[in-house]
């Protein structure tokens, strides 16, 4: 048997596999790092950054394990997502990196921190053809601490994220 051949063949199992059980992939999901909005007048601690990384890290798990998700890489693109920065406030600016990712949702999130104790953190899924917001999570955390972040993470996708969220508005799944 060709190599073609074995392929096509690949193809239609998974293809019959996907259509008889109605599994669909999950949507390709551009999960854009952590960014911290700091207004606490404090000076940063000097793991902000792997803190924030490791937030990142976690919500891209969190959401892939909820089945709705799929992330994908987007180190090939960190020049232009660096240009993006601050995303919580540049309006649409990271949608055409996300776009070009191949990705059908884009998910950008901050922490604002008001003080060591108190901070809020935002997450915001947006269907990347439309750009329009598909969720919001929010609430406060209480510590500046990877473990706070965790929580906080964990928390926000487990009790925030819509049990639904409308598929995005081209259709697009997983490529």
């Amino acid at each position: 048997m060709t190599s073609s051949a074995m392929s096509a063949r690949i193809f239609a199992g998974v293809f019959c596999a996907v259509i008889c059980t109605g599994v669909m992939a999950a949507p390709v999901t551009a999960i854009f790092p952590f960014e911290i909005y700091d207004t606490s007048g404090e000076a940063p601690q000097p793991d902000r950054s792997e803190r924030l990384a490791m937030a990142t890290r976690i919500l891209s798990e969190a959401l892939e394990k909820t089945g709705r998700y799929s992330p994908i890489d987007l180190q090939p693109f960190s020049a232009e997502i660096e240009k993006t920065v601050p995303r919580y406030r540049c309006g649409d600016c990271f949608l055409p990196v996300a776009r070009k990712a191949g990705a059908a949702y884009a998910v950008v999130s901050v922490v604002h921190k008001v003080s060591t104790l108190i901070s809020s953190m935002d997450i915001w899924i947006i269907d990347t053809s439309s750009g329009a917001g598909v969720a919001h999570l929010g609430g406060q955390i209480r510590g500046d601490t990877p473990e706070a972040y965790e929580h906080g993470v964990r928390f926000l996708v487990r009790n925030r994220l819509p049990s639904e969220v409308s598929p995005p508005s081209d259709g697009a799944s997983a490529k």
